[in-house]
């Protein structure tokens, strides 16, 4: 059973998608094993905020998994669901560059987050869902 091929936007969305997926679970992979040094590191309150970030982070791969999943079907609630994983990863990122955690992954993020924000917003991807 072959699928419809989808628009070339809402493809290049979806693949931006996984891309950041994929990315967002090599951030997390290096966050782990760096959590026990950093969060002692930091203090009390930063390093609370270091765990907080780390489990919004956990939900971000998810939803974008899931909103790639439903990029496929057509789904609208696959554009909702990604409008909310890039919001969070966005707000993330900025956060990050403005914190003490400027580094590539937080750059390479806040780009690919504002590619996809950009995307989700073109009329080729919104005729496609709406």
């Amino acid at each position: 059973m072959n699928q419809p091929d989808l628009p070339r936007r809402v493809e290049q969305t979806r693949a931006l998608l996984l891309l950041q997926m994929y990315l967002t679970l090599l951030v997390l992979l290096f966050m782990t094993l760096l959590m026990q040094f950093l969060t002692r590191a930091m203090g009390l309150s930063r390093g609370d905020r270091f765990v907080t970030v780390y489990v919004i982070l956990l939900c971000v791969p998810f939803l974008l998994g899931l909103s790639a999943w439903m990029f496929r079907r057509g789904m609208i609630l696959g554009w909702i669901l990604a409008f909310v994983a890039e919001v969070v990863s966005f707000a993330i990122a900025v956060g990050s560059i403005l914190g003490p955690f400027t580094g590539i992954a937080a750059i390479i993020l806040l780009v690919v987050s504002s590619c996809i924000l950009v995307n989700l917003f073109r009329p080729e991807v919104r005729r496609y869902f709406f």
